[in-house]
């Protein structure tokens, strides 16, 4: 405790990262300025091996480690029989909070895409709260009370660094776009590209909504076209195209052109989707921005304001203030402990649900 208490003397010294040795990993030679405004200015560096670059190797590890033995473990049960597939123990409660994901979260949105980014989600899921939890360890106080204060800061919430979570939010914007880009290449190869259009008339028919689902699916299966499809090198060249030219709303495009007025349309057409293309292309670099912020300002947060309570213990001198003031910090500490724990799991759960919607708006048809 007395080392908590050390360190909550510099607040900031939880959620900063720290060089654990000397020499830099590499040195970045980039020296790039926003040519027109002063927006930004990316200077040569070097990059070191941090805590919260450990603490992220070590969540992996643990995700690398762990869940293959899960895999095995069920199908080692499935191998046994059917009576044999009732998880225990934390097997269990990790199947509940997988299940949760997959047909609370995942399956009202993807529907009949769920499986496909299941792993992805899954694993983001998993990675991040890992992350999160390993925070609340105080490893680097106990390591350092061990070592006498020779080794401090090897602990950290890796999450608390915004490097990290903007590689996650990186990550997820490559599999967003991609994944919508595939699903026209899916779409092409199949010759179903441009025929969802009927399958929402027949929804609209039934007086159905969304939220109709699978059950309605199931029995009225969208309708596919007689078309041949496009070859594999083909739909992969048109793909992209197709994709970026209908990433934002043609208004003006006309069913057919018929006439003079039909090609001014075309062009007021192509003229606002330059705007429209500009703003939705903001709005998809705002989405992984705002993920990547959203995750490391409540990490940090937390850590901040847990560390400043602690701070307040250094100032207390008389048996007075231990006893009232101090009693007050302890427990104080204790709820927001509580607290950071539920922020561990929501902050996953967010994330995921977020990159979901996100990943929806791009492999859906009508995007």
């Amino acid at each position: 405790m007395s080392m908590q208490l050390l360190a909550a003397g510099d607040p900031m010294s939880h959620v900063l990262p720290h060089n654990l040795v000397e020499k830099p990993l590499f040195h970045v030679p980039v020296d790039l300025k926003s040519p027109f405004i002063d927006l930004f200015h990316i200077q040569p560096h070097d990059t070191y091996f941090t805590n919260h670059l450990l603490m992220s190797l070590v969540g992996a590890a643990i995700l690398l480690a762990f869940f293959p033995l899960l895999g095995r473990k069920y199908a080692a049960m499935a191998a046994g029989g059917p009576e044999q597939l009732v998880p225990r123990g934390f097997s269990n409660l990790i199947e509940a909070v997988m299940q949760f994901i997959r047909n609370e979260v995942v399956r009202p949105v993807l529907e009949e895409k769920t499986d496909r980014f299941m792993p992805f989600l899954w694993t983001l899921f998993f990675y991040i709260l890992i992350c999160n939890l390993l925070g609340m360890i105080p490893l680097g106080e106990i390591i350092g009370a061990l070592t006498g204060g020779k080794v401090q800061h090897f602990g950290g919430t890796a999450t608390g660094n915004i490097m990290i979570t903007a590689g996650l939010a990186f990550v997820t914007f490559i599999t967003i776009h991609f994944s919508g880009a595939k699903e026209v290449y899916r779409q092409l190869v199949d010759g179903t590209y441009g025929h969802h259009h009927e399958h929402d008339e027949n929804h609209a028919l039934h007086g159905e909504g969304h939220s109709y689902g699978l059950a309605h699916d199931a029995e009225h299966p969208a309708p596919h076209s007689t078309d041949a499809g496009k070859s594999p090198a083909v739909a992969a060249i048109m793909a992209p195209l197709l994709y970026v030219w209908n990433f934002a709303p043609h208004v003006f495009m006309p069913e057919k052109i018929a006439g003079p007025m039909d090609f001014l349309l075309v062009i007021a057409d192509v003229f606002m989707w330059a705007i429209l293309l500009l703003l939705e292309g903001i709005g998809a670099l705002v989405k992984p921005f705002a993920l990547a912020i959203r995750l490391f300002a409540n990490m940090v947060a937390g850590h901040v304001v847990l560390a400043s309570i602690l701070a307040l213990a250094l100032t207390l001198s008389t048996t007075m203030q231990k006893s009232t003031v101090g009693v007050a910090v302890v427990i104080g500490c204790a709820a927001l402990s509580c607290l950071e724990l539920f922020v561990a799991f929501l902050q996953a759960y967010v994330f995921v649900f977020l990159s979901t919607l996100f990943i929806a708006a791009s492999v859906s048809p009508e995007h």
